[in-house]
Formats: structure tokens, C-alpha cells, sequence
């Protein structure tokens, strides 16, 4: 997989037998007696290894950190169109090696074969593209009317510096990428601090970089053990040459993450935990808005945070609504059958959750929302181990637990409500504003509905797994802040830089 850039062939980071981190594009393996750790495959009872991991810690920060900062201003002063051209080559590159990855993330992660596909084919392809179309737009500089003094006035749009970029398991390639993507893309140089549970894929973001071009120590790759990240995560946001941070996970983490940044005065990122509703209509297709329950609610067994959690259907069609569901999800039961594990020729089937931790705690929602009066009414319940059937409760009501607490997992609610106003009231209770979706025919009442819904994303007639890289995408609320994706993406890591230009003229000292 050799491949020059400006400085040096490239390496192929991902199939070392200890995977290494990256400083300025070359392995680098701390020599520390505890700097290797492993990696479980979480999906099987055996928990087996899947591959070992050099680590870094505290006292290696400065190190890498020094090689983001000595990139900078190489790579700040480097043309719009230069930082285009390397980008759509690691789209070009990444479309040459999805089998590979996919592989890489099914081995890592629970992703099914269609969605990892899915993640590097569409939706990582996707924003590298968007990140390369938008740059020029993004970076451009204005030019104000001039005042009284007669003064120009510019503002320009300048990166922060070094970028730390802290991304999850779930979906790895995709969320790795964009962690990265758009600070770079803006000039900034950037460090990517692996999930321990999918260090290979995380590496391959900085693979197809590298090998597409990208300049030594403009994307550095660190791994940390867990049991030494709270120490190591304050040094990298702690030290000055760090100028913003951005996290995707969960926000129990995502607090801890902006108090930390908040004490080292670091502007933060945050796209963190969904509660997603979907709201039907009396008017809506309920062919359509079944099919996307099912999907949105799914997909990657639920483990997105933007998946369907609550179904709200208004009462004069929620029987129909649930006979239709029925209906469909007993014509694609195949497809909504949970197994623990499968090999690459299973496209279809849901994998398990990724821990049996995972699935303990969704147990918990569901015994509690059973024993207040929710039966299931779409799919046969089933936990085992990690392993959790697909299925939909009803009726949902307040003062069950699932009502408003995420749950990561495939095991649904559906709410009725009377009118569009209870409606609205029940997807605003949560603390979560994430996405939402609208199911009906009338567009314009679907706008007036989305106006009203607290969340960064409203989705008309379709389901709210929906991440078009040149959209805004994030949160409001406990759902985050901050955005990534498209223009709006690469601007988010630039910071503005006014100028004035004038003849110059002696000022009153009587204003002294």
C-alpha cells in the first residue's frame, strides 16, 4: 500500500501486529512497560483477542502535540485547492479498499456487513467530498461597507491551530473522519484519539489521508488505555498548543469532556445522546412511516444516536399504524432476526449489541415499562447476553422509564397523542435534541410541526437516521452543540480575524 506524499513513501499503519500510533506519518510505539493493551471482540462470550494496541501516556503528549504545532503553518498557508485535490484522492482511495475496511469494522465493532459497507461506500465517500466542494466557500474572507472613517473593513476566516478529535466505536470509520475532517479541511492540523474498541478502523481514517498526500504531522493517530484515559485525555486538552476540541459519544461523557476544556478555556464539539421521536400524523403514508420505524429504529441494532426511540402516532390511526408495522416486520423477519455473530456473506441480519452491559441496562427499561402495562406488539422479546430481539412496546406511557431515557438498543415505544400540540409537548420532553422525523402528506403542516421540534435535525417523511454530509448536523439541549458537516462544518473550526485598512488620521486627545 506504498504511496508517496510530499515527504515520504507511506506506511501501512493497519496491519501491524501491534498497532502502532502515528506521528508525523510514521509509526510511533511508545516504549512504556504498560503501553500495550487489548482489544476485545464484544460480540462473543469467548471474548477473544482480536489484536494488540501501543498506547500513550501523559508524559507523551508534549511529543505529539509538538508535531501538530511544527505542521501548522505549513499547512495553513497551503492553497484551498491543494487540501481539495488530497481529499477527493482519500475518497478515491477509501472506494478502492471498502471490502478491506468493512472487514476491519465487523471485526472490531458489532456493524453488520451492510452497514459497514454503508458507512465507508456512502456516507465516509460522502464527506470527503463535501469537506473538498466546501473549503473555498467556507474560507473565504468578507469585506464590510465602510463606515464613517472610510476605513476597509475585512474579516477573515482563520484556523484555531491544533485540533484534538475524540471519536466513538459505533460507527467507526464515519465518526473518526469527521472528527478530523473539517478541522483539517480548514487549515487546522489535528489529533485523533482512537476509541478502544476500533483502533484498526480509526487507523485506516489516517491511511487513506496519509497515502492520498496529506503532509507529515498534519493528522497524528494516538491510542490510550483505558485505564490511564482520564489522565492522558486533561494532558492533550490541557495543553496550550491545543486550541478546540470536538467529542461524539455519549453525554454522561460529553459533560466531562466540556468541564474539562471548560477549566483550559477550549471552545468544544459536542454531539452526544438522542432521543429521537417520530411523529405520524393522521394524514401520513403508513406504508412509508412504517418502513422508516423499521429502519430508523434498526439500523445498526438502534446503536445510532440518532435512531427512532419514540413512535408518536396520533390515536385515529395508531391500530392501523401498529397492523402495519406488524405486517412488515413479519415480511422481512430474516432481516430483524438478532444473531451473536456472522461472517462477511450475512448482508442482512442484525448483530448483537456490543456489550452485554449494553443490553443489562435496556433490559432494565424494558422489565419496568412492562410491569407499568407496555406489552410487545411488533416482534417476540428476547435477551440473551449481549443479544436483544428486536421489538416495539405499547402503550408507552410517562411514567415508564424509557419514555425519555435513551436506549441504544432495538426495543422501541409508540405514544398516541390527540393533537399536533400534545404531540410537539411529548418530542420536546425528553432532554435529548438530537433529530427527530414528520410523517404527512401536507408539507406545509409538516414544516409547522418541525418549526416546533427541539432538535438540530426535523426530517419530513423520513426516518431521522439522516446525516447528508452537506447539512448542519448536531444538537441541541443534552444532545449537544457545535456542528459538523458541509460549509457550516468546516467553518465551525475556523475562528474570525477582523482588519481594518485606512488612510490613517491623528485622533483627539480630548477623548482621552
Amino acid at each position: 500500500m506504498a504511496a508517496t506524499n510530499g515527504d515520504s513513501a507511506t506506511t501501512n499503519f493497519i496491519n501491524h501486529s501491534t498497532l502502532p500510533c502515528i506521528v508525523d506519518n510514521a509509526p510511533f510505539t511508545p516504549s512504556h512497560t504498560y503501553s500495550v493493551y487489548r482489544t476485545d471482540q464484544p460480540s462473543t462470550s469467548s471474548r477473544d483477542v482480536t489484536h494488540k494496541v501501543h498506547s500513550i501516556i501523559a508524559s507523551d503528549v508534549e511529543h505529539v502535540v509538538a508535531s501538530s504545532q511544527a505542521a501548522l503553518p505549513g499547512w495553513r498557508q497551503t492553497p484551498a485547492a491543494r487540501r481539495r485535490e488530497i481529499l477527493l484522492k482519500a475518497c478515491s482511495l477509501l472506494l478502492e479498499r471498502v471490502p478491506e475496511y468493512a472487514a476491519n469494522t465487523m471485526e472490531e465493532t458489532v456493524l453488520s456487513r451492510g452497514m459497514a459497507g454503508f458507512e465507508l461506500a456512502v456516507l465516509a465517500s460522502g464527506h470527503l467530498q463535501s469537506a473538498a466542494e466546501s473549503v473555498t466557500h467556507a474560507l473565504k474572507s468578507e469585506i464590510l461597507p465602510p463606515g464613517d472613517d472610510g476605513a476597509m473593513k475585512i474579516v477573515k476566516r482563520e484556523p484555531y491551530g491544533v485540533v484534538l478529535g475524540i471519536a466513538p466505536w459505533n460507527a467507526p470509520f464515519i465518526l473518526g473522519l469527521r472528527s478530523i475532517l473539517y478541522p483539517i479541511a480548514a487549515g487546522n492540523t489535528a489529533i485523533l484519539k482512537t476509541s478502544e474498541f476500533a483502533p484498526r478502523v480509526h487507523l485506516s481514517v489516517a491511511q487513506i489521508l496519509i497515502d492520498a498526500g496529506l503532509p507529515k504531522g498534519v493528522l497524528n493517530v494516538v491510542h490510550v488505555d483505558p485505564a490511564h484515559a482520564p489522565e492522558v485525555t486533561e494532558a492533550l486538552i490541557a495543553h496550550p498548543r491545543v486550541r478546540k476540541v470536538n467529542f461524539t459519544g455519549s453525554t454522561r461523557v460529553g459533560r466531562i469532556i466540556a468541564s474539562t476544556a471548560a477549566k483550559h478555556l477550549k471552545p468544544v464539539v459536542l454531539e452526544l445522546g438522542g432521543k429521537a421521536p417520530l411523529i405520524v400524523l393522521e394524514d401520513a403514508d403508513l406504508d412509508l412511516a412504517a418502513n422508516g420505524i423499521l429502519f430508523g429504529g434498526y439500523l445498526n441494532s438502534n446503536q445510532i444516536c440518532m435512531a427512532v426511540n419514540n413512535i408518536l402516532v396520533h390515536k385515529s390511526v395508531a391500530s392501523k399504524l401498529e397492523s402495519t408495522l406488524q405486517s412488515l416486520f413479519n415480511a422481512h423477519r430474516e432481516t430483524f432476526t438478532a444473531k451473536l455473530s456472522q461472517g462477511m456473506e450475512d448482508k442482512h441480519a442484525l448483530r448483537s449489541l456490543f456489550t452485554a452491559a449494553s443490553a443489562d441496562r435496556l433490559k432494565v427499561l424494558y422489565e419496568d415499562a412492562v410491569s407499568k402495562g407496555a406489552q410487545v406488539v411488533v416482534g417476540e422479546a428476547g435477551f440473551d447476553g449481549a443479544l436483544v430481539q428486536p421489538i416495539v412496546l405499547s402503550p408507552v406511557k410517562p411514567d415508564m422509564k424509557i419514555y425519555t431515557e435513551e436506549t441504544f438498543g432495538p426495543v422501541l415505544s409508540l405514544i398516541t397523542f390527540d393533537s399536533i400540540d400534545q404531540a410537539v409537548e411529548i418530542a420536546n420532553t425528553p432532554e435529548y435534541g438530537l433529530a427527530a422525523s414528520v410523517y404527512t402528506k401536507n408539507h406545509t403542516l409538516g414544516l409547522h410541526v418541525a418549526d416546533r421540534i427541539d432538535a438540530g435535525q426535523v426530517h419530513i417523511n423520513a426516518q431521522p437516521v439522516h446525516d447528508d454530509p452537506v447539512m448542519p448536523h448536531g444538537g441541541w439541549k443534552s444532545s449537544g452543540y457545535g456542528r459538523f458537516n458541509g460549509v457550516e462544518g468546516v467553518r465551525e473550526f475556523t475562528q474570525t480575524k477582523g482588519i481594518t485598512v485606512q488612510e490613517g488620521h491623528a485622533m483627539p486627545f480630548s477623548y482621552v
